[in-house]
């Protein structure tokens, strides 16, 4: 699924053979003298099975992984039109940081800064 270097976690939830929900992370180090951050890129819960605990399982083993691999934060985004995920999240404690400004480039932009341009 990801190439061997990614460093990219995948978390499955299962109930029998069924994968039911999925996340994809990674531990981030922000520089050698801050402990590492896991990062949750993806998060998802199949449409039938949300609202039964899946999310909060998956994100409480992530919380887990987080602390056993000496992380002092745990980090996600979530789209600001997706107002059931933004309401999941800040039940389980998640809170916006106004510190920060999620920058992105595409596309052209992303082309122009390539080239030199």
């Amino acid at each position: 699924l990801f190439n061997r270097l990614s460093g990219t976690l995948v978390i499955r939830a299962r109930c029998g053979n069924n994968i039911t929900g999925l996340a994809c992370c990674n531990i981030l180090y922000p520089s050698p003298r801050y402990s590492g951050q896991l990062h949750i890129k993806e998060l998802y819960v199949s449409q039938c099975d949300r609202n039964k605990g899946t999310g909060k399982a998956i994100m409480r083993f992530i919380a887990r992984l987080a602390l056993e691999q000496e992380c002092l934060s745990l980090s996600w985004n979530a789209e600001k039109s997706n107002p059931g995920a933004n309401r999941f999240y800040q039940a389980l404690g998640g809170r916006i940081n106004d510190h920060i400004v999620n920058y992105y480039l595409h596309g052209e932009s992303l082309s122009k800064l390539a080239s030199g341009i």
